[in-house]
């Protein structure tokens, strides 16, 4: 298993390495890291809240109602702008988040607007921590299989897994395919590797499994990051280079990147697609997240750049087998508040015109032979009392 290549982190690989389990772990400090950027230092929102840009896309979704669970290293609430549900516990070593990594992840997902320049994608989603790693050098495997099934039985839409392994096991599959068949979406960072290419890349788990949103990183260049892993197969990119987060302590903390801080921004984008299309289940909004990427940028870029306005309002058939990637520009979804005062007023007119052709047609049936039967002499005229129209049907 590996996390960021932040220079806090220590990276350990749970599939290489003898891992003791919770039970056997030796009781360790809690010292998580603390912010290292002042808030008075964020004078411009994070490039990545730009280049999305979050702003736009929050006039139609902001995450409310949406549960997202996040399985890291749990999840601390020292923060104004975190406000997250209470932490389910799988190590046995108390609920704090003793590595940051889960805090920080969470704070990309949900960090609430109004307390700084910095906010999560989906700032009104419920954010369900589940820890299931006490240390960077104790992360179970098997807690992992078991986080899933806790997210399951929190009834939640979205899981967030930023971290690795790789072996694959039929436990992990099959908790993955349960969560599937559940309409739940899992989004995983596709792993990262030495960008000296030391060692042979393989593919990360749970990301490389089809049923699951692999995210890799991309960096303010808007290039693919040298770190991030090819050999898993990509969904989508996200921003993973230069990160602003929130750390347990509750300050703010720039990170140097990874794909496990890549893969929140994803599935905060989820959350979006998920408030504004309920009735999508997690294989539907995964298919419209990939279909609205932009810009592929070859190996590791898979559909290209998540894209958070488009996912949320373009109009595409989600069901559609071999359907084509919606453009910039495509016809998009108006506002949930707003209904475009010029299409309305152009149907009511093409219904209005079509009412009165059908009347002239009515009228002239009637008329006609009436006025023959009467030698064309007047005759009298009664209006109905009843003159309803059928509304037109908004489209959404």
């Amino acid at each position: 298993m590996r996390w960021t290549a932040g220079a806090a982190l220590v990276v350990c690989l749970a599939s290489q390495l003898a891992l003791p389990t919770a039970a056997e772990a030796a009781p360790t400090k809690c010292e998580p890291e603390r912010g290292n950027l002042p808030k008075s230092e964020i004078t411009l929102a994070p490039w990545p809240q730009q280049a999305m840009p979050l702003d736009k896309v929050h006039e139609h979704a902001t995450g409310r109602g949406v549960r997202v669970a996040v399985i890291d290293s749990g999840g601390d609430n020292n923060n104004p702008q975190l406000k997250f549900e209470p932490t389910i516990d799988l190590t046995r070593t108390g609920k704090r988040d003793c590595v940051g990594h889960g805090t920080e992840v969470a704070a990309i997902i949900g960090a609430k607007k109004g307390h700084s320049l910095f906010h999560g994608v989906a700032p009104d989603a419920t954010i369900i921590p589940i820890k299931y790693a006490a240390a960077a050098t104790q992360n179970d495997p098997a807690l992992l299989v078991k986080g899933i099934y806790e997210a399951i039985k929190a009834r939640a839409d979205i899981i967030n897994i930023s971290s690795e392994t790789h072996a694959a096991s039929p436990q992990l599959r099959a908790a993955v395919l349960q969560a599937t068949a559940k309409g739940i979406l899992i989004v995983a960072s596709a792993g990262n590797i030495d960008p000296e290419r030391k060692g042979t890349p393989t593919p990360a788990f749970p990301a490389q499994y089809e049923e699951v949103l692999s995210v890799g990183s991309f960096g303010q260049d808007g290039q693919v990051s040298q770190f991030s892993n090819a050999r898993t197969r990509v969904s989508v990119i996200a921003p993973g280079k230069d990160i602003v987060t929130i750390a347990p302590d509750g300050g703010y903390i720039s990170k140097e990147g990874g794909t496990s801080f890549a893969a929140p921004f994803v599935a905060g984008v989820a959350a979006l697609v998920k408030q504004q299309h309920p009735e999508l289940n997690g294989q539907q909004i995964m298919t419209r997240i990939e279909r609205t990427a932009q810009g592929s940028k070859g190996d590791g870029s898979g559909s290209g750049q998540v894209s958070p306005l488009e996912a949320v309002t373009s109009v595409i058939d989600v069901n559609a087998v071999g359907a084509p990637r919606a453009e910039p520009g495509s016809l998009t979804l108006p506002r949930r508040d707003t209904v475009d005062a010029t299409t309305r007023a152009v149907a009511l007119g093409i219904g209005g015109g079509a009412l009165g052709l059908a009347a002239l047609v009515v009228a002239a049936g009637m008329v006609i032979p009436a006025g023959r039967r009467r030698g064309w002499k007047p005759g009298q005229v009664t209006f109905s009392d009843d003159d309803t129209v059928t509304p037109t049907r908004r489209v959404r």
